[in-house]
């Protein structure tokens, strides 16, 4: 499930995209929800799944059913990026240097006909230490793409992101989105699209031997076991994947989880919420797990399937940080319903020079023919970078976080993670956010 926009009701039955329309005269934070983003399986998961208003419930996304596009991924790409920009008298772009970021950059030019197109990318430098913005700017001659380039330097250009009453904006550099937001509204564009979830939705997944095997052969096959032998479950898990058919629906499923999912097999909420919510987060943590298991065995799905489903799902869609739309093309619902009809073992082409490429293929056949001449073969990774901004969150001023009781002050100060710094730093925008609109925290 895909959470676009995000709809409420009250216990009257009173539904609003806005949970503020029906949170009665004086809204009240549910610190108890608020608690559950620590939650392992949505600290990790991206994913919001509960209103964090008192007698407010946040309904349930309609499921994506996947329905095979005619004319190819390709076209319904460029359809997605038609329909999203239709009315935008300009383009933003976010990129990377990616191949994500490229595809829509690269479709959106297609389509601009003769609209501003301006693309956006962070000053950032990768864990190997080369940079983003070397790299976008080599993509734009490379490919002659005649677009204005943005650079954000994340030490600069920050601005304090807009409050939603849907809750927090939990990614990277929110502060540097939004300036890129309010730069995007004073050159006149309408939208920023992005890359997002593309890894999600068209990655290659896990245990997916039997596939590969069946599709691109035993050649194949060794080559992709060669590519995840290192990285997450590795061979003993794609062995392991194989023999799972052998078995029960429920035990096929508990032994996914137990290899795809071993931190969530007993999940314990971090010790930096404090009581009682830490103990209400670790104990829905529990029941969703549960819950997700038995949807698993109820579908029969083998492992691959599986993998590929939790990959994507849920995803919720976060609140915008400006006036601007933000958008990824690989998020609208009909690309979406042509890329999941696509068979799983087609994510993955072993003729392909690269280990990047080679599990990136979908998104290569997004791009123009002999794009993969122009393009780097190795995938940037900003982990440093990201954790740098983990320090956004100033634990030497006075919090809302602790002065309402949801965090522990001290386990708080020896906090390391950086997921977890982000998202308390998130959070605390968030409430403080609500507070200055009139909410009563807990």
């Amino acid at each position: 499930m895909i959470d676009y926009s995000a709809r409420f009701r009250n216990g009257a039955g009173d539904i609003a995209a806005n949970p503020l329309m029906v949170a009665g005269p004086v809204p009240g934070v549910d610190l108890r929800s608020v608690g559950l983003l620590l939650a392992p399986p949505v600290l990790s998961g991206e994913f919001v799944p509960v209103s964090f208003w008192e007698g407010v419930e946040r309904l349930s996304p309609q499921p994506v059913t996947p329905k095979p596009s005619p004319l190819g991924l390709y076209a319904a790409f460029a359809d997605a990026v038609r329909e999203m920009t239709a009315h935008a008298r300009g383009i933003g772009v976010m990129v990377s240097g990616g191949l994500d970021s490229l595809a829509v950059l690269l479709h959106a030019c297609a389509v601009a006909e003769g609209r501003r197109v301006v693309a956006f990318t962070i000053d950032m430098s990768d864990d190997a230490g080369g940079g983003s913005v070397a790299e976008v700017k080599r993509l734009l001659s490379a490919f002659d793409l005649d677009v204005e380039l943005v650079v954000l330097d994340p030490r600069r250009d920050r601005l304090q992101p807009d409050w939603s009453p849907v809750g927090p904006r939990l990614d990277g550099l929110p502060e540097v989105h939004a300036a890129a937001a309010a730069r995007a509204e004073s050159l006149g564009l309408d939208i920023i699209l992005s890359g997002d979830g593309s890894d999600e939705l068209l990655g290659t997944p896990r245990y997916a031997t039997t596939a590969i095997a069946r599709r691109h052969g035993l050649r194949g096959a060794r080559q992709y076991l060669k590519d995840v032998g290192s990285t997450g479950p590795g061979r003993f898990g794609e062995a392991a994947a194989v023999g799972s058919r052998l078995v029960s629906r429920r035990l096929r499923a508990v032994g996914y989880w137990a290899e795809n999912w071993p931190e969530w097999c007993d999940p314990v909420t971090p010790a930096v919420l404090a009581e009682p919510y830490r103990t209400y987060a670790t104990e829905w943590s529990r029941r969703w797990v549960a819950d997700e298991v038995a949807a698993h065995a109820a579908r029969g799905w083998s492992w691959a399937e599986a993998d590929a489903f939790d990959a994507l799902f849920p995803y919720t869609v976060p609140p915008p940080v400006g006036r601007v739309a933000e958008e990824s093309p690989f998020l609208h619902r009909s690309f979406l319903e042509a890329a999941l009809a696509v068979p799983l073992a087609d994510r993955y082409r072993p003729d392909l020079p690269s280990k990047y490429w080679r599990g990136k293929a979908l998104v290569l056949d997004l791009l123009p023919p002999g794009a993969t001449a122009k393009l780097s073969p190795r995938k940037q990774y900003y982990s440093g970078a990201l954790a740098r901004q983990a320090a956004v969150l100033d634990r030497d001023q006075p919090l809302l976080l602790t002065e309402v009781g949801l965090i522990d002050p001290d386990r708080l100060a020896g906090e390391r993670d950086t997921g977890t710094l982000l998202y308390l730093a998130g959070i605390e925008r968030w409430l403080r956010g609500a507070e200055q609109h009139g909410a009563t925290l807990g």
